[in-house]
């Protein structure tokens, strides 16, 4: 075995604290690329040590210190060896290439990628109670036929929609309030009272089951980041499913968004490829807070609030924190230099946030120039600059107030980092692009409302709102254009439509076929904006080349039964082993009372009385259940029989 250095480092000390792995892989990074690939064929002890997980973990640390190719060392992978086939193949990325006046980056480019990830802004409880009540009447929806069909035949463990439909027709609802003529002739044979009476109660249960049914509540109904699909109601198709790459639950922290959307991205833009992250979503749905954080001023001014940093920072500090790394531990004379464009897409008129606000050109193709050849670029040495840039770039931002969020974003707005990279050994130059996108509102004009009155007293009043009309106009059209882009490079097509608006320009180079991608689909839970997020959902299930059909649809129902049916059941498992009686005592007018309380499983118990609440909407049936009941009243019982006795025993002290 051929080693490039001596083993004089390794002490028998060292065999004990280490061990196989460590041991040998503190051997084998003294021998060179060939030696390390012979080393399988020694023995089985080292096949089994040379093909686990985190052999290709070490595998990759050493292909990134010997050629240059960055691998996040941060993430969590339990399939490193996929990580490792793929960056391997890009082992000879800054070496010379056959023609020796061209870099051999190209050589190494994937095809066009989307990568679409769902992310929810927590519901709201700030709505106006008469806003609330004439929205939620308007968004009210009974689930189309074979929804409910489907419904019946889970429910009840039917096979086929004959048996269904006579479930269906006892609910009644669907064909009419009417009994049949068989049914009116049992009932005319009928004159006890006890079957009158059990008719009326079977009635009043079917009434009760029906107004359940037919009025079932619009918006998210579920989210599931194990599975990555969102099921939504909606007021014309009923329940409908989405999947995406990735969806996170409602309480996904900032970083946990940033590690599946954008951390891959740095990988590509640190190897030399271009790539783009773009939240897409209504107004005030998350777009801003999930790209750049809490932007209140100053922004970023100490680490005290790195949890809530978004994107946009978390992306600068990665790029630095490798940049300083690769620049003492890669094996490669490597130099690097890092710019930022910071702009903003403002009506029809591109501005560059980073000098104070000045035009960027007067057409498109200056715009593009501009933007892209270098000119609106400021250099950057450190994160502390680019969060100098952040600052600035927000102050310039403009914002206005809308029906759906107080400081609305009336602009999409853009931040480019530019990475250029040389190997001084071989000559190989790369220039990389990461386009960082915060899109405006994609919701309809008269859904945001961007004025700030309702009546129009004076003539710059008048003005005010026509410029904010022009805004929201500007806004969805930019939308559209990128909505066909997208398209255009799903269907492969020989012309991508960039030319069509500012915004598909000046991402053109982040959205041609060798780039990878990132979509962030944010949404709103709330009912009243239940119409716009399942056309944000759409869009992400556009990107990723995906049609929404009926059998989608239906297995979206399926899914949705059945994950109430898996909550019901761990909540009635966490009563039946937690639950349990407990006396406490209290002062009562000046004597000690005992009380007895149901405890150890309160939060089971809500959560089971949803559980069934949606069910019983889903399925139009009342469902019974011993674990639902509240536990109030036997607790006001056990209350109330232990105040009777201690009642009874001062009685009987007062008797004596």
């Amino acid at each position: 075995m051929n080693t490039t250095a001596n083993h004089e480092s390794i002490s028998p000390l060292s065999c004990i604290v280490l061990g196989k792995e460590e041991l040998l892989f503190s051997i084998l990074d003294y021998c060179d690329e060939t030696s390390r690939i012979n080393c399988i064929y020694l023995s089985k002890a080292q096949v089994q040590i040379l093909t686990s997980n985190i052999s290709y973990k070490w595998r990759l640390e050493k292909l990134h210190l010997e050629n240059g190719i960055y691998y996040n060392r941060q993430i969590q992978s339990n399939n490193w060896k996929s990580v490792f086939v793929k960056h391997w193949t890009r082992r000879g990325l800054w070496e010379k290439s056959d023609d020796e006046s061209s870099s051999s980056i190209s050589q190494y480019s994937d095809l066009f990628r989307i990568n679409v990830c769902a992310r929810f802004k927590p519901t709201t409880t700030s709505v106006d109670d008469s806003t609330k009540s004439f929205e939620e009447s308007k968004k009210k929806t009974v689930l189309p036929f074979h929804q409910r069909l489907a419904l019946i035949k889970m429910n009840h463990n039917l096979q086929s929609n004959k048996d269904a439909l006579e479930v269906l027709k006892r609910q009644g609802g669907w064909f009419g309030n009417h009994k049949s003529t068989k049914q009116e002739e049992d009932d005319n044979r009928q004159d006890s009272t006890t079957k009158e009476e059990e008719d009326k109660e079977e009635g009043e249960r079917n009434e009760k089951s029906l107004s359940s049914s037919s009025s079932l509540t619009c918006g998210v109904r579920l989210i599931d980041d194990k599975t990555n699909s969102v099921i939504l109601v909606d007021r014309i198709q009923g329940i409908r499913g989405f999947k995406f790459n990735h969806v996170l639950e409602e309480t996904a922290s900032q970083a946990r968004a940033y590690e599946t959307s954008t951390m891959p991205l740095i990988t590509e833009f640190i190897n030399g490829f271009n790539a783009t992250c773009i939240v897409y979503g209504q107004t005030g749905s998350g777009k801003t807070h999930t790209m750049f954080g809490n932007c209140d001023e100053p922004f970023l001014c100490s680490n005290s609030n790195a949890k809530d940093w978004g994107i946009v920072p978390r992306a600068c500090l990665e790029l630095f924190q490798a940049l300083d790394y690769r620049r003492v531990h890669l094996h490669k004379h490597m130099e690097a230099s890092v710019s930022v464009s910071y702009v903003e897409i403002y009506g029809n008129d591109v501005t560059d946030l980073l000098r104070n606000g000045t035009s960027c050109g007067h057409n498109k193709a200056a715009t593009q120039r501009y933007v892209l050849d270098g000119s609106a670029e400021i250099p950057l040495s450190n994160f502390d600059e680019a969060v100098q840039c952040l600052n600035k770039g927000e102050r310039q931002k403009k914002k206005a107030a809308t029906l759906m969020n107080e400081r609305s974003s009336r602009a999409h707005s853009l931040f480019i980092l530019t990475l250029r990279q040389k190997c001084v050994d071989s000559g190989v130059e790369a220039t990389s692009r990461l386009f960082l996108a915060d899109l405006g509102g994609s919701e309809q004009l008269k859904k945001s409302q961007p004025f700030s009155s309702s009546s129009i007293t004076t003539e710059e009043e008048s003005n005010k709102i026509n410029k904010r009309y022009e805004e929201a106009i500007h806004i969805n059209l930019g939308l559209f254009a990128l909505k066909k882009c997208v398209q255009a490079l799903r269907r492969k097509s020989s012309y991508i439509p960039y030319s069509d608006s500012k915004l598909t320009l000046l991402l053109s180079p982040g959205l041609c076929g060798d780039t990878q991608t990132s979509f962030i689909v944010c949404g709103s839970q709330e009912e009243r904006h239940v119409a716009e997020t399942i056309s944000a959902m759409k869009f992400g299930q556009m990107c990723r080349g995906v049609s929404n059909t009926v059998e989608n649809n239906a297995n979206a129902v399926q899914d949705l039964l059945q994950t109430i049916n898996d909550g019901i059941e761990e909540c009635q498992e966490d009563i039946r082993n937690n639950e349990r009686w407990e006396t406490k005592e209290e002062m009562y007018n000046g004597q000690v009372r005992q009380t007895t309380v149901i405890v150890g499983a309160e939060d089971s118990r809500r959560r089971l009385a949803e559980l069934l609440r949606q069910k019983m909407e889903l399925t139009g049936e009342v469902v019974d259940n011993v674990y639902a009941a509240d536990a109030s009243h036997v607790q006001s019982f056990g209350a109330h029989m232990y105040q009777e006795e201690s009642d009874a025993e001062v009685r009987d002290q007062v008797e004596k």
